[in-house]
């Protein structure tokens, strides 16, 4: 990553704060109160659980009777009794939440562009279409990676369970989740934990705050550090299964692979098509692929379910009273998030050859390869059938699979690296003039770095290394000599399987590749991002002098201005489509510009930005003692093809008695398309296509400089309940999604071309969408010839998509029982169930791509938006006495049927190949594996005891405390990672000590 760019961002950050504190800037009030108003019946301190309260959304201050929308609170204190969780930890326990990543899990379409990010998404709806604030203000640009968040320094965590667009402007369609810093250190607070992961070195999290508080203001610095261990998938037997069970993370492109030995007239010199004869000694399968010898390659056993991972954040804050009327403030921020080994297969598949797209038979190596006779000869290969041979194909093979990666050591598999950094700066200044005046500026600036390393073999190397001209020192023109090397591509170069140990007999010393021609082979795939953010805030509210039956109407009038400046750039030539388009470095006229990686696809480097413009007013109408009604209104203008929109909301609440209160809001919600979703350039990610076996094959996503915002209609009806000793809640709500923004998602392009199978049934040439797709064979599609597994690549273009329409219900109860045993009982549930998730017909280039379906209850893997479990839900009982508290968690998330139905593998001769429908056939077999999905329950136990005297907390948690496996699902990992966690039971240690 190029630092220097942080420095300079640092520079800038520097001039902002210098600026904020000779020119009106405004922060959101000391605390962001002026947000976050109280209950509705207000709880004591020591009722300091998740608490359901009312929120205005609303620049307009006013009072707990005021408030009207629904919010959800975790505060400091229950966050330490839930075992001082992670944010993702967090985020996962929100009953209201949707799927969300964080494991970093590389093989969800969700969670490519930032693997080792994390994400929150409310309703389901998607991350991207839930804002994520810190103190109030806008935290990062477009979707937030909330493992960048300051978790050091959280006093808490507001969720706003509505569309608040009105009020924050786009993204807000979900909802918003607002983390807001602690105002109430004085003094150190340092804390430690550890969790003891089985398989794993465990995961440790340190931090250290200090606060200060004087007359005229408060100082708050902070500083986290959060450590991940990588967690093999060989360290789960639920995880690594045979393949006749879920065959997903078995490949037959592998090596030990297929050869095609050739005479010189390019005829077989043996049988034709052989299985190099150490498949099965060095872990893998002997198959086949209609009637040809395959040798499935099980890259699971490369991978991890939890990778090795290193997070750092310093935050810093500060608020000072100039007057009793001026106020200043100012918060920085500074994280970074490093997944140093992000572990896949020990090399790609090749996609593409010197000449072209394709998997099978686009390299060869001459029978004058040290490695080839040999091979030829465990294979059974007669004296005089080796010598007819001139040249050996190599078909069903990849370079590195058994044998591991050698560059990257580990189980074999081969190292990425993806970091990330975040430099956040926010200052400035509010005040009051007189009692019915209060005013507001602020300026965030946020400077976000991405770094992606990934390595991929270049095809001109591989296809010299075969012909014997390999290496880093490789001078001359004779084969084999003068520095140049020789690629063995048989297995009798391997002498064992890294990720079993299972050792080869066939392996020959004298043909082993060396560790320099290993090395040379690979490229790195390098590519950076930086965005350079900037929001200016300027707001005004007050009385307006009216005054109706419950008291005076307040306004708030305002703007909003943010900027964006986004570059994109591949760091070397071999990333660059502009410099190095074809498989030869230095060509750059080829019929197939598609880059010279076996597998990687390119970018070319991109200049965006984006300017938004935002005016908005507010209306409080207190129409009685008991109602209360919130108007809002907001415009926003992106300019260009985009254009502008404006957004309405009401919402009320009705103070029925004591007791009961009632609330409701209905407006509408957008989101603006971003820079890069308007771009005509694009990136590549690895998606499992369903149609070609789920065998993973290249997307190469592009934007669409007319794609138009995206707008829902929400409304949400609720009421509150509150005596002594019990509160609860109750919330219908309802969303209409429409003309949402996405990418044309691999699989229903390929879906509609070739249709649902194990990768061998015909493909429709003379499909609308067939012009997406790149096929072997230099991308030639021939009816009747053609099938699914010559699928190579697949174009994914932005487009305004179909309308979703969902709604559900939340609930909540909290009871408090004081004198129990000398001691307070306190029993909790919440829980989401949603009634509808509609998926309208969707429709791409005047072709439905996608039918209506309900995707509640669905596991969706193939389609949007994802996993839907129709009911979440969290009960708890907890037991304080004295110094001492005892919880037990109970987490519930439904399960989901796989919409996909059975599959089908092939294990045995089969000249049909198999499908779904001839799944009895000889050689084939059904598999039901993950359908369906069964549900998640978990229970987890904390024990704490708070030492009083010395200001230490000690606290000791169970996880998973039944050791309940994750359900089985049809992926990669064999579980969901949306649902549920591959941990197992884990124990978390913590302390704690204030002084």
């Amino acid at each position: 990553m190029q630092r220097s760019k942080l420095a300079q961002a640092i520079k800038i950050g520097s001039a902002v704060m210098a600026a904020s504190m000779a020119v009106p800037a405004l922060s959101e009030d000391l605390e962001s109160e002026r947000a976050v108003q109280a209950v509705a019946s207000p709880q004591s301190d020591d009722q300091r659980i998740t608490e359901e309260v009312t929120v205005t959304g609303s620049y307009i201050g006013g009072t707990p009777e005021d408030a009207a929308l629904p919010v959800t609170v975790i505060d400091a204190e229950e966050l330490k009794l839930r075992g001082s969780p992670t944010v993702l930890d967090i985020i996962k326990s929100m009953t209201m939440s949707g799927p969300v990543m964080g494991d970093t899990n590389q093989f969800p379409a969700a969670n490519q562009g930032r693997i080792g990010g994390g994400s929150i998404n409310l309703r389901g709806l998607g991350p991207e279409r839930t804002l994520v604030l810190l103190n109030g203000r806008r935290f990062q640009y477009g979707q937030v990676d909330t493992n960048m968040l300051p978790l050091a320094a959280i006093g808490r965590v507001e969720v706003l369970k509505d569309g608040a667009a009105a009020t924050y402007g786009s993204d807000a369609i979900g909802g918003v989740a607002n983390f807001v810093t602690r105002t109430d250190l004085d003094g150190f607070d340092v804390s430690a934990d550890y969790r003891a992961v089985d398989g794993s070195d465990g995961d440790t999290t340190f931090s250290a705050a200090y606060g200060w508080s004087g007359e005229k203001g408060n100082v708050l610095i902070s500083a986290g550090y959060q450590q991940r261990s990588e967690l093999s998938m060989l360290e789960r037997d639920w995880s690594f299964q045979p393949r006749d069970i879920n065959p997903t993370s078995y490949s037959t492109l592998g090596n030990p692979g297929i050869i095609l030995p050739l005479t010189s007239s390019f005829t077989p010199s043996g049988p034709g098509l052989t299985r190099d004869a150490n498949c099965g000694a060095l872990g893998g399968e002997d198959g086949y692929f209609a009637i040809y010898p395959v040798c499935y390659f099980p890259f699971g056993s490369a991978l991890n379910l939890v990778e090795e991972e290193e997070r750092y954040q310093v935050y810093a804050e500060a608020n000072y009273n100039f007057s009793d009327t001026t106020r200043f403030h100012f918060e920085t921020l500074y994280s970074s998030n490093d997944t140093p080994a992000l572990r896949s297969s020990p090399s790609y598949p090749p996609l593409q050859g010197p000449f072209g797209p394709g998997s099978v038979g686009v390299f060869s190596t001459p029978i004058s390869n040290p490695g080839a006779v040999t091979a030829l000869e465990q294979a059974g290969y007669t004296p005089q059938q080796i010598a007819d041979t001139s040249l050996v194909g190599l078909t069903f093979w990849r370079p590195f699979a058994l044998s591991g990666n050698p560059n990257d050591g580990g189980a074999g598999g081969a190292a990425s690296q993806r970091e990330y950094e975040l430099l956040r700066i926010s200052a400035g200044l509010d005040g009051d003039i007189g009692d019915d005046f209060h005013w507001q500026f602020s300026t965030t600036y946020v400077q976000d770095n991405a770094f992606a390393r990934t390595p991929d073999i270049l095809i001109n190397r591989l296809q010299s290394a075969l012909n014997g001209f390999g290496g880093p020192n490789c001078s001359g023109t004779t084969p084999g000599a003068n520095g140049c090397e020789y690629f063995n591509p048989f297995s009798n170069a391997v002498a064992a399987n890294p990720a079993t140990g299972a050792e080869n007999p066939g392996y020959v010393s004298a043909n082993a590749n060396s560790n320099a021609l290993n090395a040379w082979l690979f490229d790195d795939v390098l590519q950076e991002s930086q965005s350079d953010y900037w929001v200016v805030d300027a707001v005004v509210s007050g009385a307006t002098g009216f005054e109706l039956s419950g008291g005076e109407v307040e306004y708030a009038v305002g703007g909003q201005y943010r900027g964006l400046d986004y570059a994109y750039d591949p760091l070397n030539d071999s990333s660059n489509a502009l410099i190095t388009p074809c498989p030869t470095p230095g060509q750059t006229n080829c019929a197939f510009p598609t880059g010279p990686f076996i597998f990687q696809g390119q970018t070319v480097p991109s200049r965006l930005d984006e300017n938004v413009y935002a005016a908005f007013a507010e209306l409080s109408l207190p129409l009685t003692d008991d109602i209360n009604v919130q108007a809002a209104i907001r415009f926003e203008d992106y300019g260009g093809q985009t254009g502008s929109t404006t957004n309405p909301k009401i919402s009320a609440k009705w103070q029925a008695n004591d007791w009961l209160a009632l609330r409701g809001s209905a407006g509408t919600t957008f989101r603006g398309p971003t820079p890069g979703n308007r771009a005509n350039s694009g990136r590549t990610g690895l998606t499992g296509i369903a149609a070609a076996g789920n065998a993973f094959k290249s997307v190469d996503q592009f934007g669409n400089p007319a794609v138009g915002p995206e707008q829902a209609f929400t409304y949400n009806v609720g009421a509150l309940f509150s005596t002594d000793s019990m509160t609860a809640s109750i919330d219908y709500w309802t969303y209409e999604l429409e003309d949402q923004i996405l990418s044309v998602p691999a699989n229903i392009i390929a879906t509609g071309v070739a249709g649902v199978g194990s990768g061998t049934q015909f493909v429709d040439c003379s499909h609308s969408l067939r012009d997406l797709i790149t096929f072997a064979n230099n991308n030639t599609c021939e009816q009747g010839v053609t099938v699914a597994n010559d699928i190579q690549r697949v174009r994914s273009d932005v487009t305004n998509g179909p309308t979703v329409n969902t709604s559900g219900i939340d609930a909540s109860v909290n009871y408090r029982f004081d004198g129990i045993a000398g001691g307070a009982l306190e029993l909790s549930s919440t829980l989401s169930y949603i009634l509808e998730y509609d998926q309208s017909d969707f429709v791409y280039a005047g072709v439905t791509v996608s039918e209506a379906y309900d995707a509640a209850g669905f596991a969706n893997y193939d389609r949007f938006p994802g996993s839907i479990p129709e009911l979440r839900a969290m009960t708890y009982a907890q037991y304080e006495h004295g110094d001492h508290i005892l919880r037990a968690t109970y987490s519930y998330i439904d399960g989901v049927t796989d919409n996909r139905g059975p599959t089908v593998t092939q294990t045995g001769v089969n000249p049909m190949g198999c499908s779904v429908a001839t799944a009895t056939a000889d050689g084939c077999t059904l598999i039901d594996f993950g359908q369906p999905v069964e549900a998640f329950k978990t229970l987890d136990l904390n024990y704490t005891l708070q030492l009083q005297p010395w200001d230490t907390t000690l606290s000791f948690a169970v996880m998973n405390a039944l050791d309940t496996n994750p359900p089985e699902a049809r992926l990669e990992l064999s579980y969901d990672p949306s649902i549920a966690s591959p941990y197992g039971r884990t124990f978390k240690f913590a302390v704690r000590k204030q002084f």
